[in-house]
């Protein structure tokens, strides 16, 4: 799915992956989720602006309460496959 807004279009890439912040995340310490939280995508997507660098951005759940939105992708690192089992991030 695409979308415009004057300038700017966003590109949805996809969703449901496992993630965490990464240990030096500003974002993390700001709204104090641990590290070792795991958090499930609800969105993937790409903003671009005419003449900008395209801007990955990811909108997170971590628990019940807890919705990052459009935080850089940069802040999160994947879980990887053998680290998913069992883990309760709702």
């Amino acid at each position: 799915m695409t979308g415009r807004a004057e300038n700017c279009f966003l590109e949805i890439m996809h969703d449901s992956e496992k993630v965490r912040f990464r240990p030096d995340s500003p974002v993390a310490k700001r709204l104090e989720i641990s590290p070792d939280a795991i958090g499930i995508e609800i969105c993937r997507y790409r903003v671009l602006w005419e003449g900008e660098a395209a801007l990955d951005r990811l909108d997170v759940r971590f628990g019940e309460r807890q919705f990052p939105w459009a935080v850089s992708e940069k802040e999160f690192e994947a879980i990887p496959q053998t680290d998913r089992g069992g883990a309760n991030f709702f």
